[in-house]
Formats: C-alpha cells, structure tokens, sequence
C-alpha cells in the first residue's frame, strides 16, 4: 500500500488522462504458468492498476500420447505498478493473485452458445461450474488431477522500459519521426505454487521492442505494436517441456470515441510454448480483446472488456476484465 501511495504522488491532475489498453495474458491454466510478457510498463501516465480477470475453460484434447481436459474457472486480480524514474528509464510490476475454481459463468455461456447458434464443444457433457483440469501424458501417466477449488499468490512479474528515441525518418515524414520506440526487459520470478496451479516452479525471461502512435498529437486514435521473445525455464508438471524460445507479439488501438470513453480493440499471441501434440499446448496462440476506458475523472479511469480466442482452443474461449486505472504524474 505504501508504494502504491508513492507512485501516485506527487499528482498532477491538470494533464490529460492518456489511453492505455489491456494487458493481454493468456489465462489457460497450464499456459499462464509462462511469462509471456503484456505491455507493462505502458509508457503512458498511468500509475497503477487493480485488474480482476475472469476466463472461463472447456476444453478436452487427446493426442496419441497425450490428453487433456480442462473445465473450470480462474479468477486473477492483479496489481500493478508502474514509475518514471528517468526521463528514459520506466520500470514495473505485477503482483497476482490466482483462484481456480467451478466458477459460475457456465449457464450464461451456454446461454449465450444457444441464443447466437454458436458451437458448444464439450460444454453440454460436462456438469455446470465444475472444475477439472486433467492431463495425461507418456502414453496415460496422469501428471495433473485438479478436481478441487484453490487460491494463492502467482508469479511475480518485473519488467523495466527503456526509450530508445524516435524512428529515424526523412524530414518530411514528420508522424514517423515522431514514432517513440521503446526496448522493454521482463522476468517472471517462482513466487507461485505449482501444485495450485499459480506457478511453473522456474523463473522466466523476455525482450522486446514497442513502437507507438506519437504522444501529445490531439488524435483521437493511438496505437501501439510490441514483439519480443520468451527464454522459459521449465515447468514441474511431468510431460510439460517447454520451447526453448516463444516469439509473442501484440497490437492495440485506442479510440476516442467520446470525451470521456476510449474504444480499446487489442490482438496478441505467441508461437507455441510446449512440446506438444496438443493444439492447445504445441500450437501458437492469438486472442482478441475488444472494450473501453471510461475516464472517470482526473484521477481514476475504468477499463472493461471482453476476451476470445480468435485460434480455436489456443486460450479461454470467453473471458472479462474489469481494471481500476490510477493516473499518475
């Protein structure tokens, strides 16, 4: 509580509250235990954040060697924080908390599937707000029985930001010259419990670039495109062999749709990050995430959203986020 009070002061709420947009994760159980990095820090004047996600999973894959079943539900509230502490240098941090359980969107879901003629998958052979993550693996040895609701600490995420300057362009290309890029270095540290499913035992590494709209422009359209690469550690779960490196991408737009309401629409993913036959383990991944920030007032902003899997069974096919936004100076 008191770095989060020292990063929001000393406030200067004269400035007007920039656009962020989501900091995408994959929530899939076995999936998020790899720290693929969200844009964080952001690079705007955002202080801090309270994000509640809610992912839904129904999901069962069977492999020659290999199976899965996943159905259930996971809750993540994560704080973060981020600082200035240079006019180059910006540096971050993601604590979450993680709970795995039956849920209860199940019966809105397959509401939702019914009422759009939308495919159910397993949904309709599996019990409403169950929880069971199952996975086989060396020709039916059982690694994982998760049958029963859990919560903990997740693995904590430290990234730092550094500004590189602005594209190098000819003169008259004065919106490409304007172009801030940015060099962001993340580590994911073994905070987390992996028999709770809220942690891979290993620690995690990442680089990327970040390029973005120019700042200060009067649009009311801002973008941001980011890319990097993953070195994981391994995982504690038998079968599990994570890819040496895991290429992630992720692109977002903010509109200004309204004085006080931006229009997020955010698309990332990554290549595969296990050795698996396994779509939804040995295959890449890409989600979309559509929504708003309503900017409360000068000191506090609202984002809400909604989260698909735009490659069947690489992510959770339904997730929300609800985030407190905190301006800072």
């Amino acid at each position: 509580m008191c770095a989060l009070l020292w990063l929001v002061a000393p406030p200067i709420w004269g400035q007007d509250f920039a656009a962020s947009t989501f900091v995408m994760r994959n929530y899939s159980p076995f999936s998020a235990l790899i720290g693929v990095p969200g844009r964080w820090p952001d690079g705007t004047n955002t202080a801090a954040e309270l994000s509640w996600n809610i992912s839904n999973h129904s999901l069962a894959a069977v492999g020659t060697s290999e199976s899965l079943l996943l159905d259930g539900e996971t809750h993540t509230l994560t704080a973060r924080m981020q600082h200035r502490f240079f006019k180059r240098f910006e540096a971050g941090v993601e604590i979450p908390w993680i709970h795995h359980s039956g849920g209860f969107l199940d019966g809105a879901i397959d509401a939702w599937h019914e009422a759009f003629g939308l495919s159910e998958g397993i949904r309709p052979n599996m019990p409403n707000d169950d929880l069971r993550y199952l996975y086989t693996a060396n020709n039916g040895i059982e690694s994982v029985r998760f049958e029963d609701s859990s919560s903990g600490f997740g693995d904590l995420r430290l990234a730092a930001a550094f500004d590189l300057g602005s594209i190098d362009a000819a003169v008259d290309a004065a919106y490409l010259s304007r172009m801030p890029v940015r060099l962001t270095l993340h580590a994911k540290a073994p905070t987390g419990d992996v028999e709770k499913l809220t942690g891979s035992g290993h620690a995690d590494f990442a680089a990327g670039l970040g390029v973005r709209s120019p700042p200060g422009t009067g649009s009311r359209f801002h973008w941001w495109l980011d890319a990097g690469i993953v070195w994981p550690g391994a995982v504690d779960i038998a079968g599990l062999d994570t890819k040496a490196q895991v290429f992630y991408y992720d692109a977002a737009i903010a509109w200004r749709a309204l004085g006080a309401l931006d229009v997020l629409l955010e698309i990332a993913g990554n290549s595969a990050l296990y050795r698996s036959e396994l779509e939804s383990l040995g295959e890449p991944v890409a989600q979309l995430a559509f929504g708003g920030l309503w900017h409360t007032g000068e000191r506090f902003g609202l984002r809400f959203g909604l989260f698909e899997d735009i490659r069947t069974h690489s992510a959770p096919d339904f997730g929300l986020e609800l985030t407190l936004v905190i301006k800072g100076h």
